[in-house]
């Protein structure tokens, strides 16, 4: 199975949201680098540093990356 990258944040609270839109469409999903998001000063206040290295990236599976696009058109950063 393939999985493609629909979602790339570096807040813990928006990658929270995007976890429960896609639970609650069960949706299957993995998400690379969660555990970065709570080691470093990242977001606004720091600079942005984590938009450089520490974000968590939120991967499906190929033939459902249509369907949570769609879902996650509406979330969005802070």
């Amino acid at each position: 199975m393939t999985y493609v990258d629909v979602f790339r944040t570096v807040d813990v609270s928006t990658l929270a949201v995007v976890k429960s839109v896609l639970d609650g469409a069960g949706i299957t999903y993995v998400v690379q680098g969660e555990s970065a998001l709570t080691l470093l000063p990242v977001g606004p206040l720091w600079g942005g540093f984590g938009s450089a290295g520490a974000a968590a990236v939120i991967q499906v599976p190929e033939e459902e990356a249509e369907d949570a696009l769609e879902l996650l058109h509406e979330v969005t950063e802070p």
